[in-house]
């Protein structure tokens, strides 16, 4: 069995919102791509290449504070997209952006190159373009993620690192809050939530509008 890999919000978003297993469902393929989405933007507001401004409606824009590009090309094309913008755009207009250009896809190939899924393809005699696939290498770290988010919210003996905070309100924000809180103790809600509270303010925003943009997706039927 494969160690657990390290966390990186991007592809636990990936594993928490498109892999079931017993007690936790997949979400709508739009509203894992707006999860996916949100989990990109959130790395790279932490990693100090992109901000997202509250104060002026929200808006992504890059960030010139001495910091070598992202190493990763999934973080470098979302960095040179926001850079390119002649005016910053708010986090909605990406958001929608994000969930239309096949995300999913681009982040389960890094993960092929990484080690940590399987790409299939399969193609049929009927259909002229082959069907794709991706799966992790080990049911255990397609359930890592939840695992190790729900950990917290069991012993509830510490503050979560600010990634696993922002991991937490995107699974509720994406309608997994049941799988969250199952069996958790008294309190996990109340704990999670004061996470949430204290995130900072550009992530704050980034996870009010994943919540808006799902609620859209769902009172539209665009899933």
């Amino acid at each position: 069995m494969p160690d657990a890999p390290t966390p990186r919000l991007v592809y636990d978003a990936l594993l928490i919102t498109s892999h079931h297993d017993f007690y936790k469902p997949a979400v709508a393929p739009r509203v894992a791509e707006l999860g996916i989405g949100a989990a990109l933007v959130a790395e790279l507001v932490l990693s100090g290449h992109v901000a997202v401004r509250p104060e002026d409606g929200s808006r992504l824009a890059p960030r010139d504070i001495g910091v070598a590009p992202p190493a990763d090309s999934l973080g470098l094309w979302l960095t040179e997209l926001v850079r390119a913008e002649p005016e910053p755009l708010p986090v909605p207009e990406w958001l929608e952006f994000l969930a239309v250009s096949d995300l999913y896809s681009k982040t389960a190939d890094h993960m092929v190159t990484t080690g940590l899924m399987h790409r299939t393809e399969r193609r049929s005699r009927w259909r002229k373009a082959s069907q794709v696939s991706y799966e992790p290498v080990d049911a255990f770290i397609a359930q890592a993620p939840l695992a190790r988010i729900r950990r917290h919210l069991t012993s509830m003996e510490q503050r979560m690192p600010l990634p696993d905070a922002f991991l937490v309100a995107l699974t509720e924000a994406v309608g997994l809050s049941r799988s969250l809180y199952s069996q958790t103790p008294y309190g996990a809600r109340d704990y999670a939530r004061s996470h949430t509270r204290s995130l900072p303010a550009p992530l704050q925003a980034l996870h009010g509008h994943l919540a808006a943009a799902v609620a859209a997706t769902a009172i539209t039927g665009n899933l």
